[in-house]
């Protein structure tokens, strides 16, 4: 269980009744708290929220044991907590004057609102600035982690350390900044850095896996949509660099419920995010995009033969350097690709490629050396075709 995901917090109290005047009240977890008023043989007995924003829920499960005490209610009872008014639970009378009595209960405080109603006409803002374009790297109902209850959660694939924005407006009701660590431990699935937001609705926004201090708001603040929450991490149960997020709203059975979200994407302004997809932020006049592969996802890069690419934007290569052409898909696809290259001259024979991405295909390269040879200085030309269209053209030198 991940246990960063919600907010459940315990406390168990057992006392004896010994009536006496005025009323008594007993502050717990999370500025929850008991209050007992005297009446004739007894009690009744309040539960009240202290906590300084009176717009936040808290779902609370009150469960009472007694001993020669009545009460008129079955327990467990399920309680909303919103504004600071007391909430009556329930009168506990001595049966038996003659003999002890005690009382025991115990608190569990979910953050949000178990009977919320989600707006689901409400499109969110994705959660990262513009210009920075992220990968859905798990979707809804991802085999890895995305199951049950966590099946409608998104993971989007994220360097450490990319803003993050609040993709709705709300109440910053809890967070946690202090953990430095991640992977695939046991130990580390409550161990995640996260802050959740509570929407008008009363559900909960997750936002998750953040790095060690990447917190900048604290909790109470109210934020709106597109606001600076944080940054992106990788710590808790992860295994690798991303932001985890998720709406939803606590249940009665102690776990959450969390609840499909469209988001406003490069597509459209109401989209239900897909595994796998490129997502960013809408640019006007340029958006939507009308193919699966922007020109400026066709890069031209030296290599150093183990899938690391650098300078992409170079238009000089040496003799005996290794470079790579790189295609980024928008979504999961299949693409005939082909490259034209000629040199200069007539000393080198213009050289064809083609070949099939694999079905699916999210990124794909092909890998090439300069020979130290003479006759490949000069300028070279390489066209590239997909789908038997013209895409791009690259013109380059190739200096001894």
């Amino acid at each position: 269980m991940n246990k960063f995901l919600f907010s459940i917090l315990l406390f168990f109290l057992t006392f004896s009744i010994t009536p006496q005047s005025g009323d008594k009240e007993e502050c717990i977890v999370e500025n929850t708290c008991i209050i007992l008023v005297p009446i004739e043989n007894g009690y009744e007995l309040y539960l009240k929220n202290k906590i300084q924003n009176s717009e936040i829920s808290k779902s609370i499960v009150f469960n009472l044991s007694v001993k020669n005490l009545i009460t008129d209610y079955e327990f467990p009872r399920y309680i909303v907590l919103k504004g600071n008014d007391p909430v009556f639970i329930t009168k506990l009378k001595i049966d038996d004057p003659t003999k002890s009595n005690f009382y025991s209960y115990s608190v569990i405080v979910n953050y949000g609102d178990w009977n919320a109603y989600h707006d689901d006409s409400f499109s969110y803002s994705l959660p990262f600035p513009e210009g920075v374009r992220a990968r859905v790297g798990q979707g809804y109902n991802g085999n890895f982690t995305h199951t049950g209850y966590l099946r409608y959660s998104i993971d989007f694939s994220v360097p450490i350390g990319t803003p993050i924005l609040a993709a709705r407006r709300g109440t910053v009701v809890s967070l946690v900044k202090k953990y430095s660590e991640g992977g695939l431990r046991k130990d580390l699935l409550s161990k995640a850095n996260y802050i959740m937001i509570q929407h008008e609705d009363g559900t909960i926004g997750n936002y998750a896996h953040l790095k060690k201090d990447g917190v900048v708001v604290s909790e109470g603040d109210f934020v709106e949509e597109g606001q600076l929450i944080g940054y992106s991490g990788n710590t808790g149960f992860s295994q690798g660099p991303h932001l985890h997020f998720e709406v939803h709203k606590p249940t009665k059975e102690l776990k959450i419920q969390t609840i499909p979200t469209h988001f406003k994407t490069q597509y459209n302004e109401r989209e239900i995010l897909s595994h796998m997809y490129l997502y960013w932020k809408p640019r006007k006049g340029i958006d939507p995009p009308t193919t699966d592969l922007l020109d400026e996802d066709i890069l031209l890069c030296k290599t150093n033969k183990k899938d690391i690419l650098s300078n992409c934007n170079d238009t000089i290569f040496r003799l005996g350097e290794a470079y790579a052409i790189q295609f980024e898909f928008i979504k999961p696809t299949e693409k005939q690709i082909e490259l034209f290259l000629s040199v200069d001259g007539n000393a080198v024979e213009p050289y064809y490629l083609k070949w099939n991405t694999q079905k699916d295909s999210v990124i794909d390269n092909r890998y090439f050396e300069i020979r130290n040879h003479k006759h490949f200085l000069g300028d070279w030309r390489m066209v590239v075709k997909v789908d038997g269209i013209e895409k791009k053209r690259f013109f380059f030198q190739i200096k001894p």
